[in-house]
């Protein structure tokens, strides 16, 4: 099972510079060697550093989940910005919801709503086609979570 860390904004009792993910560098590199993997949660506003972290170590995967809730029609924007250098292999999807059935339902929508927005403008401007967004929507959305976390049948990289 991958280590996961809780970076960028959250909690109350954070000091927020001090949860910038590159701060784990030295961690990171030191558990690519022990081939570990990490999962760098919520990241916001350091979904660009989550993402570098993500190109650079063949261990670190992110998620921006719990930013999509608070950003929400900006969040397409934000989902963007994380791809911008992420591989689409180490992009995970989330919603970081709890107790409440429309935390789910509402972060499912927005990362949907976001992912769909980015692909139609990708395709509309020939960066890909429909194909190649639906197979990187299944990556984001299922394929690279069950990679990481064996939790059953596990697909080899897209």
């Amino acid at each position: 099972m991958p280590i996961q860390f809780h970076v960028g904004w959250g909690d109350p009792d954070l000091i927020l510079h001090l949860t910038n993910p590159t701060l784990l560098t030295d961690l990171i590199r030191e558990l690519s060697r022990l081939g570990v993997d990490v999962a760098l949660l919520h990241c916001y506003p350091f979904h660009r550093e989550a993402a570098y972290l993500s190109a650079m170590y063949p261990n670190v995967y992110f998620d921006v989940g719990s930013a999509l809730h608070y950003q929400g029609p900006s969040s397409a924007r934000l989902l963007a910005e994380a791809m911008e250098v992420a591989p689409f292999t180490k992009l995970l999807f989330s919603t970081d919801a709890f107790a409440l059935a429309e935390q789910y339902y509402l972060g499912s929508m927005l990362f949907r709503r976001a992912l769909r927005g980015i692909f139609d403008q990708w395709i509309a401007a020939g960066d890909c086609d429909a194909r190649e967004a639906d197979r990187l929507s299944e990556l984001i959305g299922r394929e690279n979570a069950m990679r990481i976390y064996p939790l059953g049948p596990r697909p080899g990289p897209g």
